[in-house]
């Protein structure tokens, strides 16, 4: 199951440490991007349990403060 997850960093948070602490296998891309997120993470799993582990697995890295995870339904 592939999904995107937005995520918002703290502010003042080393972006390359956070590049770091997303190297959770499933995770495929992270991006930079602009607007109210600042990260989006394209991720892979098995199923929607896993992807919810996944999911709480980045939202704990140190530095992100929010997360939205968008299951992709074709």
């Amino acid at each position: 199951m592939k999904a995107y997850m937005l995520i918002k960093i703290m502010p003042g948070q080393d972006l390359e440490e956070l590049k770091h602490a997303l190297k959770e296998p499933g995770i495929e891309s992270i991006d930079l991007i602009m607007g109210n997120y600042d990260v989006i993470a394209t991720v892979r799993a098995d199923d929607l349990a896993a992807l919810g582990k996944l999911a709480t697995l980045v939202r704990n890295c140190p530095g992100i403060q929010d997360s939205v995870t968008c299951p992709v339904i074709s």
